[in-house]
């Protein structure tokens, strides 16, 4: 299986900074002066949002060092943020630290500003309505046919309902979760958790009608070159196939793990979770990821298809801000006891 490492905010610095074409045209720097460019996913629900802040360039993004960045909910400020301390020496990317969460319809605009007055970039978002919940989740392990090799999979049938009376965009992200445990020996004494470990997002959806837009797959035909189509690498979809009803989506992921809590002492197990997450996102945001599927996937070729024009939210500059809301629901795969 294929596994994606992308991460959206980081492409879309390459892309918007890096040009290529067979046939390279003149470049003025009079006529592309630099630009700012403006980058987060945030989670409406999360303390911890990060934004970026990065200048285009002829070549190469190049990074901000001085900048203030000001965030107003509903038209009222709401936090003053300056720049993070760098990751490292060798990682020098201008961060701010986003405090606070949002609620389902307010208005969040975003500016980024200079200190030598020189750029001046805003976005506004209106954060979208989360669904109401994940009705049910089926879960079973089917022989799964990918690259040529059938191996046991989890198949997930996700049920939820659509929010009713507007157009709705979404995305779903399967979190894979190991825990290590420690045993509480007290009488009534809770087990605890000695660390947690994110173990990736990928899944297969090549054969849900929504995920796929009405052309799934097999994974004969994938391996025939049948369907020469994008994979939605990042689980993008709208609700045009099931508006104002419920629907039952199939994914699939690999239940096993490829790290082990490194623990052999007694007195631990280890367990494995998996997070559905089903996210409300805006339209643009859907759209962009949607033109990152193209290009993550085999079937994009730069140097005989037309450039893909990505969709930015940001004035004065270019890149994307995206809110989203979310709801989620857990279910335990299965469990070590040492």
């Amino acid at each position: 299986m294929k596994t994606y490492t992308y991460h959206p905010l980081i492409l879309l610095v390459i892309i918007l900074s890096t040009v290529s074409c067979e046939n390279e045209l003149p470049f003025n720097i009079k006529d592309n002066p630099p630009k700012l460019v403006m980058n987060a996913f945030i989670n409406a629900d999360s303390l911890t949002n990060v934004l970026f802040l990065n200048l285009t360039g002829k070549d190469n993004s190049t990074h901000i060092e001085n900048a203030t960045v000001e965030v107003r909910v509903n038209g009222q400020i709401r936090e003053t943020l300056r720049p993070l301390p760098p990751e490292t020496d060798y990682d020098q990317q201008c961060r701010f630290n986003m405090n606070g969460t949002f609620s389902p319809g307010d208005v969040v605009r975003i500016d980024a500003l200079t200190d030598d007055g020189k750029y001046h970039a805003w976005a506004e978002v209106t954060v979208p309505q989360r669904l109401d919940e994940i009705e049910n989740i089926d879960t079973l392990t089917v022989p799964l046919t990918q690259n040529g090799f059938t191996q046991d999979y989890m198949r997930y049938k996700i049920t939820f309902r659509d929010r009713p009376n507007e157009e709705n965009y979404y995305r779903i992200v399967v979190d894979k979760q190991l825990t290590l445990w420690g045993y509480n020996h007290e009488e009534g004494g809770e087990d605890y958790i000695y660390w947690t470990r994110q173990l990736g997002y990928s899944f297969i959806g090549r054969e849900d009608v929504v995920l796929t837009d009405g052309q799934p797959s097999t994974g004969d035909d994938e391996d025939n070159g049948l369907f020469d189509t994008a994979k939605n690498i990042y689980g993008v979809f709208d609700d045009s196939r099931f508006r104002n009803s419920s629907y039952t989506m199939t994914v699939y992921n690999s239940p096993s793990v490829n790290s082990s809590s490194g623990s052999d002492g007694y007195g631990y197990y280890d367990s494995l979770d998996v997070i559905i997450r089903l996210l409300s996102i805006t339209e643009t945001e859907y759209y962009y990821l949607k033109a990152l599927n193209l290009v993550d996937s085999d079937v994009y070729d730069e140097t005989i298809n037309e450039p893909i024009r990505y969709p930015s939210n940001v004035h004065g500059g270019t890149g994307m801000v995206g809110i989203s809301t979310e709801v989620s629901k857990k279910v335990r795969i299965r469990t070590w006891q040492r």
